[in-house]
């Protein structure tokens, strides 16, 4: 059994429709397929959509429909996209769908057992636009917020808490002992150098259910459901760890229904984030903070 050239793009928010700027992501990703293959080389290429989040719940209710409903037709049209691009995608990930479902809660109970979340309360700003916490040292020097985080209120709620900070060092080590895992090189030396300048912020990984019902259950506490952008990165692996393949599914402590021992795709070869699509899109969102 050899190992599938395995290709990924970000997977898109379902805010609004696509445009060129999605487009041009996925035929770059589409053309490293289709040349892949043609020298030969079995090819799995993976595109789709990021589904859940407060954004979609309220755009849902303005229309007077459910958010699932509102995401099945917008997903009717970027599947109609993707086809219009003919593009040779092996498979098209939702993040409403079962199979990626299952795989996210497999993860947030493998975490939570080997002790990488924490419960805290959160007192300070939120961002609905971009679905973030914010501090006081987001605020401009005249004291509002940046534009470009939309309406932001004071909100205090208790959330469960990834301990992002723990994995700071190894992230810089694995970095500077890969330099090729980042390209082009101006884009590693970016991710190092915030890495090297700036202390990460544990990472605010769940939602209240009465607040946010649109989002996945955390297994762990019925109270929660997980934050969108903890769901949506992981579709890279959900997707092979679903469809059977052993070492993704070892990774994230996740029973699939069949094994599928022809079937190697993990971890993925390349993924491609092409930055400036005016809408968010799983691997192109803000940093997140607390």
């Amino acid at each position: 059994m050899s190992k599938r050239f395995y290709i990924t793009t970000a997977i898109d928010y379902v805010n609004g429709q696509p445009h060129l700027g999605h487009a041009y992501e996925k035929v770059i990703a589409d053309v490293i397929n289709r040349a892949r293959r043609s020298l030969g080389q079995e090819t799995f290429f993976l595109t789709g959509l990021d589904e859940h989040g407060q954004k979609v719940q309220q755009a849902a209710v303005a229309e007077g429909k459910t958010p699932q409903a509102y995401c099945d037709e917008l997903a009717a049209t970027w599947k109609v996209f993707a086809a219009r691009l003919e593009l040779t995608n092996d498979d098209f990930v939702r993040t409403t769908d079962p199979r990626h479902k299952s795989v996210v809660q497999a993860i947030l109970a493998k975490l939570h057992a080997e002790g990488h979340f924490y419960k805290e309360i959160y007192r300070g700003f939120y961002s609905t636009k971009e679905e973030t916490f914010l501090t006081e040292k987001d605020r401009l020097p005249d004291g509002t917020f940046d534009p470009a985080y939309g309406e932001v209120t004071a909100l205090e709620e208790e959330n469960y808490y990834f301990k992002l900070k723990d994995h700071q060092q190894w992230l810089i080590d694995y970095l500077e002992a890969n330099p090729s895992f980042v390209s082009p090189p101006h884009r590693r030396n970016e991710v190092l150098g915030f890495l090297k300048h700036n202390t990460l912020e544990d990472l605010c990984s769940t939602r209240p259910a009465d607040r946010l019902n649109w989002g996945i259950p955390v297994p762990f506490d019925a109270h929660y459901v997980t934050y969108v952008w903890f769901d949506a990165l992981v579709n890279y692996i959900s997707i092979p760890a679903a469809l059977g393949d052993s070492v993704a599914a070892a990774a994230v402590n996740y029973q699939p229904a069949a094994a599928n021992p022809q079937l190697s795709l993990w971890p993925a070869d390349i993924h491609v984030i092409c930055p400036g699509k005016s809408s968010s899109t799983a691997g192109g969102k803000r940093t997140a903070r607390r």
